[in-house]
């Protein structure tokens, strides 16, 4: 179980860390060194705790099956699925617009209900990789994950408005259908 657990955290990563910067077109070449900078510490604080949490814990024969894992299990990956999809549609969006990078109204699935669906998919993966793990390290990097993807979103939502004026869907929230 520890096993599996810690490749949900390293699969993110890979994903996260490698494949998406090597597929998606930026419009700028280089990151800033504050965003890195700000980045580095708290994953790897995060990173250190879980992997010590995990490799500390001695999860029950039968811990696959107990409604915590089954439930955060299933949120991690329907999390996954909507992050990866989110990215991949703007990614799309990005390259149908060529080489001046203009900025463009994403359309389709949950672009229809909020403006950050990367967002939301990331929040709820992490919600979900919460409860299968069941420790305080975890639940940290959840809540320290709400804690940025709340105000991101909510910056994001506010932009497209300010942007594109009218042309932006009127009911559309930024990070939670139908709520925020």
């Amino acid at each position: 179980m520890n096993v599996v657990l810690l490749a949900g955290w390293l699969l993110h990563y890979l994903y996260r860390g490698i494949v998406h910067p090597l597929i998606m077109p930026y419009s700028s070449k280089t990151v800033a060194v504050g965003i890195t900078l700000a980045g580095i510490f708290p994953n790897l604080l995060f990173s250190y705790l879980i992997a010590a949490q995990l490799a500390c814990t001695n999860y029950p024969s039968d811990w696959a099956s107990q409604p915590r894992f089954v439930i955060g299990a299933v949120l991690y990956g329907i999390g996954t699925v909507i992050n990866r999809w989110a990215d991949l549609k703007l990614r799309a969006g990005r390259l149908a617009m060529g080489k001046h990078r203009h900025y463009f109204i994403p359309r389709g699935g949950l672009y229809e209900l909020v403006s950050c669906p990367n967002y939301l998919g990331e929040l709820l993966e992490w919600t979900g990789y919460a409860l299968a793990v069941w420790s305080w390290p975890a639940l940290a990097w959840a809540l320290f994950g709400a804690s940025t993807f709340i105000p991101r979103s909510l910056t994001n939502h506010r932009w497209y408005k300010e942007h594109f004026g009218s042309d932006y869907p009127a009911g559309r929230r930024a990070l939670v259908p139908f709520v925020l």
